[in-house]
């Protein structure tokens, strides 16, 4: 996720697939199905750094994190 400037400077749409991934429930110390949470927080600085797709598990979540961050950009 640092390097994602990198991608989105090349003009093409972004997209990030970070649902529930093993780096999340690892570092919160939980499964995957308890990793929402943390899902939810990168999910949100993936569009704050300029993701324009989100690839998820839950939709309801992301769909909430996609319109907030919509109001703040």
């Amino acid at each position: 996720m640092s390097g994602m400037h990198t991608y989105r400077d090349l003009g093409y749409p972004l997209l990030v697939g970070i649902s529930r991934k093993t780096m999340i429930y690892k570092a919160l110390g939980c499964t995957a199905n308890e990793a929402l949470n943390g899902t939810t927080v990168l999910n949100t600085i993936s569009l704050m750094k300029g993701a324009s797709i989100l690839r998820v598990h839950d939709v309801k979540e992301a769909v909430e994190a996609v319109k907030l961050v919509g109001r703040l950009i």
